[in-house]
């Protein structure tokens, strides 16, 4: 998979760079959650090690994710809204759920009947870095034109046979464990994602 079409993927550089402890902004966050989002994988569900290597695949995710961290230690490709990888209330096993910003539909491309009398535009991009990205429109955008955001939402299991172990207990390796879990998850949602994401950027937007 070409590094461009990746949905997602670990920036060691700059969470090493940046950390304030000099080794690793993404361990800092784990510890500050040592008590909370981590501690639930032993103290709720200390005798299902299925469930727990999902919780603590959730919490790795949320806490390498933003709003938690700004940026994150995992990053996305601009096509990507949201994601999220979270325990199941069902079964306990591991769900995925992933929005991507689409093309318009077929049927509304071959049409202009739709729009009347309006100009719709797709999702505005912005020049950031060495290429544009997608953006929300502003407030100021929409009072000038209207906006049709098209975008596909994904949902499904995370195989979790290939993500590592969880540690022991809380002072058991949690920070190093984490990255590893992190490193998995961005594998397996990749190959699940990555397929999708490929077609998409095969469209092309108006």
């Amino acid at each position: 998979m070409a590094a461009s079409s990746r949905p997602f993927w670990v920036d060691d550089v700059y969470d090493r760079e940046y950390a304030s402890d000099g080794v690793s902004r993404f361990g800092a966050y784990v510890r500050d959650r040592l008590s909370s989002s981590f501690a639930e994988c032993w103290e709720d569900f200390g005798d299902s090690p299925g469930v727990r290597l999902a919780e603590f695949a959730s919490a790795s995710w949320r806490t390498a994710s933003g709003p938690v961290m700004a940026p994150g230690y995992v990053r996305s490709h601009t096509r990507v809204l949201y994601a999220q990888v979270h325990r199941s209330a069902w079964d306990g096993s591991l769900i995925g759920s992933v929005s991507l910003v689409a093309p318009w539909p077929e049927r509304l491309l071959r049409s202009y009947q739709w729009q009347g009398d309006l100009s719709w535009r797709d999702w505005p991009t912005e020049l950031r870095g060495e290429g544009y990205e997608f953006v929300h429109p502003t407030e100021e955008d929409v009072t000038r034109r209207p906006f049709l955001q098209a975008s596909v939402s994904l949902s499904f299991p995370v195989p979790m046979h290939r993500l590592p172990a969880v540690p022991g207990g809380p002072r058991d390796g949690v920070e190093w464990a984490a990255r590893a879990m992190v490193s998995a998850l961005v594998a397996e949602l990749n190959a699940l994602v990555g397929p999708v994401l490929e077609e998409l950027d095969g469209g092309r937007l108006r």
